[in-house]
């Protein structure tokens, strides 16, 4: 009998979807260890509420006299868009077909495409975890991969250490900016000062430390953003917020951070201070003396702090920090009574010390299938002999108050 688009269906349902959603939603360690808010969802809104201020209606007074005057509590109700994330899958008519006598052969191929999507989605997912905010057209902009440090060629593009338009540094090899890229990845640039996308072109190589190799990039400029091809958009760009922006002091989520201090995060380190324990127990006390007074737990950094920090306890002739294990199976090392954890997109410069229950997912809809119309695998859309498939999820990361966290800056590790 032949296979029919309806057992394919089936198929992508109940074998992928459930199992694609739970590997996404443990597919990094901050997905695993924050809040997954889904009653704060209104509409496409994500809307909570911060204790802002104390009441000033307490005081100590003499006998008979004026009693304070009476205040009030002061809440702030941040509000924020979800992301709209997107994976399609696309089989065409003749693999579709000339394979309907033979399941095996198409459930191969899209055992295949299904592993790939999977890997696919995690990593851009894992990439956007580290999102900066950046001003373009008077816009803060989420997304953005790099910033052009000097366009080297009319194929090849010299990115910057940072993401500072005014051009910092060309990255080292050691940059873990370069890891954004990937061959054949289609990425637009973007003028900070207009927001007009320059040019679209396709990566053909990454060489850490020289350049990252492009087909034809004319039009692009020194200090244009570097997004994956229509991420962009326009105004405040398409992707989630990231950790370079919520633990900052921009601001954010509609609330202006200069006139609310709960709402800017706490800073320590600088880019000449190497990682210790010290540093990272400095970062807890700042949050717990000048920020909410919450104990952050959790830390991120990049793995070569890791390594940098194992050395420095080796040298001191100290057993390296107990191993541990948090949700999802991610491993870590217990350092200054935080659960250090590493990740190869996090920026080789920041540690991000968090309180995962100040740090929230909120998800509109978890990952899943576009199957409206009852079905998972519907006719192309481009006019070609092809069936489509979508698979997508409403989210985005956000904080419920921003100074329960610390970002920390230390020195590129040099061994």
């Amino acid at each position: 009998m032949a296979q029919s688009l309806t057992n394919y269906d089936a198929a992508l349902k109940n074998i992928y979807g459930p199992a694609l959603k739970n590997s996404i939603n443990n597919s990094n360690a901050i997905l695993t260890e924050v809040v997954h808010d889904t009653e704060n969802v209104s509409g496409r809104k994500c809307i909570w509420a911060v204790h802002s201020g104390r009441s000033a209606s307490t005081g100590a007074r003499a006998e008979f006299g004026t009693l304070p005057t009476a205040d009030r509590q002061r809440y702030i109700a941040p509000e924020d868009d979800l992301a709209y994330l997107y994976h399609t899958v696309k089989v065409s008519g003749q693999a579709k077909h000339l394979t309907q006598n033979n399941a095996g052969a198409f459930a191969k191929a899209l055992d295949q495409e299904m592993k790939g999507a999977e890997k696919d989605i995690k990593n851009d997912l894992a990439r956007q975890m580290f999102n900066a905010a950046v001003t373009i057209n008077s816009v803060l902009a989420y997304g953005a991969l790099a910033v052009c440090f000097t366009i080297s060629s009319a194929t090849a593009i010299v990115i910057d250490e940072t993401l500072n338009a005014a051009n910092n540094v060309a990255a080292p090899a050691g940059s873990s900016v370069y890891r954004l890229f990937f061959v054949g990845q289609i990425i637009d640039s973007v003028a900070s000062a207009t927001g007009v996308v320059t040019a679209t072109f396709t990566i053909t190589s990454v060489t850490p430390g020289t350049n990252i190799g492009t087909t034809t990039n004319t039009g692009v400029v020194d200090g244009d953003f570097l997004f994956r091809s229509g991420n962009f958009g326009s105004g405040e760009g398409n992707e989630i917020n990231g950790l370079r922006f919520l633990i900052g002091t921009q601001d954010y989520a509609g609330i202006t951070a200069t006139s609310n201090p709960v709402w800017n995060s706490l800073a320590v380190g600088s880019s000449t201070t190497g990682i210790s324990e010290n540093l990272l127990e400095s970062a807890i006390e700042k949050v717990q003396t000048d920020g909410d007074g919450s104990t952050p737990t959790l830390a991120i950094a990049e793995q070569s702090q890791g390594r940098k920090l194992a050395n420095i306890l080796q040298s001191q002739k100290r057993f390296q920090s107990p191993e541990i294990t948090l949700k999802g199976g991610w491993k870590g090392v217990e350092v200054a009574g935080l659960n250090l954890v590493f990740d190869r997109f996090c920026p080789t410069a920041d540690i991000f010390v968090l309180s995962p229950e100040e740090l929230a997912w909120f998800v509109g809809l978890d990952w899943t299938w576009d199957d409206d119309d009852g079905k998972v695998l519907y006719k192309a859309l481009d006019n070609s002999d092809a069936v489509e498939a979508r698979f997508k999820g409403y989210v985005n990361l956000q904080t419920y108050t921003r100074n329960a966290h610390a970002r920390v800056t230390a020195a590129i590790p040099t061994f």
